[in-house]
């Protein structure tokens, strides 16, 4: 992300952190992302107690991870992260 010019920070976040960012607006996007996964955008929180909308829409981020974490794995953009490795002949 840094490579992107996107400024973060990595650190455990609370429900009510969530919550509140939601519900003022300014929490703009939620994904998840994994080797099955690839990133999958995240709308809605739910739990037995309640509900947290995100979105209703993938993120305009989020799609942009996808697109090039996608075109990494079929080999259309270059693995500037040296992230894929050749397993077979």
């Amino acid at each position: 992300m840094r490579d992107r010019g996107v400024n973060l920070s990595e650190r455990k976040v609370t429900l009510a952190e969530i919550r509140q960012a939601a519900a003022s607006g300014e929490l703009a996007e939620v994904f998840a992302c994994g080797t099955a996964a690839v990133v999958t955008p995240v709308g809605l929180l739910k739990s037995r107690e309640e509900e947290i909308k995100i979105s209703d829409e993938p993120g305009e981020l989020t799609a942009s991870i996808r697109s090039e974490l996608t075109g990494i794995q079929y080999g259309l953009l270059e693995d500037r992260h040296g992230w894929m490795h050749k397993l077979a002949d």
